[in-house]
C-alpha cells in the first residue's frame, strides 16, 4: 500500500499557527510582566504624588493603597482617603476609594468614593453622606482639566461659626462639573429635591448654579491651593425653583474679600411672587411684612416689565443685602 505523505502546504500552515500561538502566549507574559511592573512603580511612587498634590505644610494619605484592574486597567483602590493642612487648620477624611483608567487613555479617571466625608476647619465642623457618589476627571501635566461628580442621596450636616444652629440640607441628587477656560475656572452645579431644617416648608425641585471664577483656573493644578480672598465670581444663573411655576433666579458680579465679605449688583427674578411671600413668612415674618406693605412699590421696581415675573436689583454691601430700597439682612461671613 503506497504510502501518504504530508504535503508542504500542511506544514506550513501548521508552523504558521504554531509560530502565532507561540507569538501570543509571549505577548500575554510580556504584558502580565509589564502591568504588574507599572503597578508595582504606581504604588511605590505614590507617597511622592501625593506630596505633590497636596503641596507645603499639607499631606494627603490612601490608606492600604492596591493597583489593581489587571489586563486592561489601572485603578488605584484606597481603604481611607485623608487630607490634612496644618497651616489652614483643615482635616478631611472620606471612605474607599475605587478607581480605574483604561491603558490607552490613562488620563482619564473614573472613581467611586464611600461616605462619611469629614471635614473640620476653624469654625467649621462638617459631614457629608451619601447613598453612591461617581467621579470622572481628565488629568493634564501638571494638575486636571476638569472634572465631574454624580451623587445621589446626599446630606449635609454643617455646623459653622456664624450659624446660630446646625445646619442641615439633602438632596435626591447633586451633579457637579468643573473645567479649566483659559486663565478661568467654569463651574456648573444641580441638584434636584433639595430640603433644608431651617425652612422645614421650603423643597426645591431644582437647584441650578452656573459660574465662572475669573483668575482662578489653577484651583485644578497641582498642587493643590485653596481659593482664598479677594476674588470675584460671575453668575450666569443661580435658580431654585420650587415647582413648575415659582423660581427665584440671581445672576451678576459678586467680589468676596479677604474678610469673607461678600459684595456686588445683582439682578433677581421672581415667578410667582405670592408664593415666596408665603415662604418669606416661615423664615422672617418681618420681612414677610415688608414684603406684603411694599408689594406694588416693588412691582414698580421691575426692570424687565413684560416678562414673566419681576426682576429687581439685589445689592450686596459688605455682607448688608437689599431689594432694590428695602434691606433684607446680614450675610455671614463667607
Amino acid at each position: 500500500m503506497p504510502s501518504i505523505s504530508p504535503e508542504p502546504h500542511s506544514f506550513s500552515s501548521s508552523r504558521k499557527i504554531g509560530w502565532l500561538a507561540a507569538a501570543t502566549v509571549a505577548g500575554c507574559v510580556l504584558w502580565t510582566i509589564g502591568w504588574f511592573l507599572v503597578a508595582e512603580k504606581i504604588e511605590d511612587n505614590l507617597p511622592e504624588t501625593m506630596a505633590r498634590i497636596s503641596g507645603p505644610n499639607a499631606s494627603a494619605g490612601c490608606a492600604r493603597a492596591e493597583v489593581r484592574g489587571y489586563p486592561f486597567r489601572f485603578g488605584l483602590f484606597c481603604q481611607t482617603l485623608s487630607y490634612g493642612n496644618t497651616s489652614e487648620g483643615v482635616t478631611v477624611l472620606s471612605g474607599a476609594l475605587r478607581s480605574a483608567a483604561q491603558f490607552y487613555r490613562p488620563g482619564h479617571v473614573v472613581a467611586e468614593i464611600d461616605g462619611p466625608l469629614a471635614i473640620t476647619a476653624p469654625g467649621l465642623d462638617a459631614r457629608v453622606d451619601w447613598q453612591v457618589l461617581q467621579s470622572s476627571v481628565q488629568a493634564a501635566p501638571g494638575g486636571l482639566n476638569r472634572g465631574s461628580l454624580d451623587v445621589r442621596n446626599v446630606r449635609f450636616d454643617i455646623d459653622a461659626a456664624g450659624l446660630t444652629r446646625k445646619f442641615a440640607i439633602q438632596a435626591d441628587k447633586i451633579i457637579a462639573h468643573g473645567r479649566k477656560n483659559g486663565p478661568d475656572l467654569d463651574i456648573a452645579l444641580y441638584g434636584e429635591q433639595l430640603q433644608n431644617n431651617l425652612v422645614t416648608k421650603l423643597v426645591a425641585k431644582a437647584f441650578t448654579l452656573e459660574a465662572t471664577l475669573p483668575g482662578q483656573a489653577g484651583v485644578l493644578d497641582a498642587p493643590y491651593k485653596p481659593i482664598s480672598g479677594p476674588f470675584d465670581v460671575r453668575f450666569h444663573r443661580l435658580a431654585i425653583e420650587l415647582d413648575d411655576t415659582s423660581s427665584l433666579e440671581i445672576s451678576g458680579p459678586v467680589q468676596i474679600g479677604a474678610d469673607g465679605r461678600l459684595s456686588g449688583t445683582l439682578e433677581v427674578t421672581v415667578r410667582n411672587q405670592k408664593r415666596f411671600i408665603e415662604l418669606s413668612t416661615n423664615i422672617s415674618p418681618e420681612i414677610a411684612n415688608l414684603f406684603n406693605r411694599f408689594a406694588p412699590v416693588i412691582s414698580s421696581l421691575d426692570s424687565k416689565p413684560g416678562k414673566d415675573g419681576i426682576t429687581l436689583p439685589l445689592t450686596i454691601e459688605n455682607n448688608r443685602v437689599s431689594l432694590g430700597m428695602f434691606p433684607l439682612g446680614q450675610l455671614p461671613n463667607f
